[in-house]
């Protein structure tokens, strides 16, 4: 294993994420994990930062700024919030 291959991986890793704090030992191990080719395919952002989303069943978003009923255009006024208009 090359050292400073893992550690290069690790810092894109990081600054991938946002450059979260506390994150260093599991990016190390996924750039650990990518260079032994266990087939893992990388993390390359958080959970997190997929908040608003298409869930898989087809409901529609996880977000709560999506308006009932489709969110069609004009059915916010500019700066109104969906729980505004419920």
């Amino acid at each position: 294993m090359d050292l400073e291959q893992i550690r290069r991986r690790a810092h894109e890793i990081w600054e991938a994420e946002g450059k979260p704090d506390g994150e260093q030992e599991r990016h190390w191990q996924q750039a650990e994990r990518e260079q032994e080719g266990d087939g893992e395919l990388p993390q390359t952002s958080s959970p997190a930062h997929h908040s608003a989303t298409t869930i898989p069943d087809g409901r529609g978003t996880s977000s709560e700024a999506v308006a009932e009923g489709g969110g069609e255009p004009g059915s916010f006024k500019p700066g109104e919030i969906s729980s505004e208009n419920k």
